[in-house]
């Protein structure tokens, strides 16, 4: 048998159906909020060869994280976000840990949305994916199924999630999920507690590497680039420096972003010499 769900703008994806866990005793009441002192919960890289084994696996998004507290939504680093009153009216009081998300490949798209302190019509295509209750205590699946008892809006839905029992089954749904213009995948231990910082009990799973690093320089294109940007030039965390050329929208050339900014960029494995190898810049890096 298998589940059938659709996500805005995609193809139909067919995932394989295993009943969750039964549940011997009822979700335990939700904490009112949470403090923003508490950091969230961070993905780490999933490698190949480690077990996936009965975990869990969703979508990953490619939206901008953010934390209802039961009273507000912030950015992953606490900043409010101005969201319009229809769109939290009907959330409940309780925190929710989601995505903000228009649709594959719109990550701009929902960014120039989202961070608009004068909300616009723009927040009719936001959708608030959600994938965890974090002020619900005890293992993931009972956080979920508490979260599935909620009365929710719309707008805001809990992320769809499967169990996984081999590699092989995960590299087909990855390459399944790429036709479909996805991002990539989202592995989640079962019975994991939801715990502040970067942990390994989420693990995230992409088709290419991604990085960071800080521009240095602009440096002039030719051609039909002659006049605008040809490349960027950045040097990453561990001090080395290279040419970032691809990836640029021709907005992005007119007016790309500032030495002393962060990008990043993705990759597909080092050069002999430990630079990225075929880097593609995917977006300006924010800090909020």
């Amino acid at each position: 048998m298998s589940a059938k769900y659709l996500l805005p703008g995609s193809v139909l994806l067919l995932l394989p159906v295993v009943p969750p866990p039964a549940f011997t005793q009822p979700p335990s009441v939700p904490a009112p909020s949470v403090s923003r002192s508490r950091p969230l919960m961070l993905v780490s890289t999933w490698k190949p060869g480690q077990s996936v084994s009965g975990w869990w696996v969703s979508e990953k998004f490619d939206g901008i994280r953010a934390l209802w507290t039961g009273s507000e939504l912030q950015t992953r680093n606490g900043h409010r976000i101005e969201a319009p009153d229809w769109f939290t009216a009907d959330l409940p009081q309780v925190p929710l840990d989601g995505e903000l998300w228009v649709g594959r490949g719109q990550f701009a798209r929902t960014l120039s949305i989202v961070r608009d302190q004068v909300p616009g019509p723009g927040w009719k295509e936001v959708r608030f994916w959600v994938f965890d209750a974090p002020g619900v205590p005890g293992a993931l699946e009972l956080r979920w199924e508490a979260l599935r008892q909620w009365t929710l809006p719309a707008h805001v839905t809990p992320v769809p999630q499967e169990r996984l029992q081999t590699e092989a089954e995960l590299q087909v749904r990855l390459e399944a999920l790429q036709r479909q213009g996805g991002e990539g995948l989202v592995l989640r231990r079962p019975q994991s507690r939801y715990t502040s910082g970067r942990s390994q009990d989420w693990l995230k799973v992409k088709p290419y590497e991604e990085g960071e690093a800080v521009v240095l320089r602009h440096l002039p294109g030719k051609g039909k680039h002659t006049g605008r940007l040809g490349s960027l030039e950045v040097q990453l965390p561990d001090g080395a420096v290279f040419r970032l050329g691809t990836g640029f929208s021709d907005a992005e050339r007119e007016v790309p972003p500032p030495v002393g900014s962060t990008v990043e960029f993705r990759y597909s494995g080092r050069t002999r010499h430990g630079l990225p190898r075929f880097a593609v810049f995917l977006r300006e890096h924010e800090e909020w």
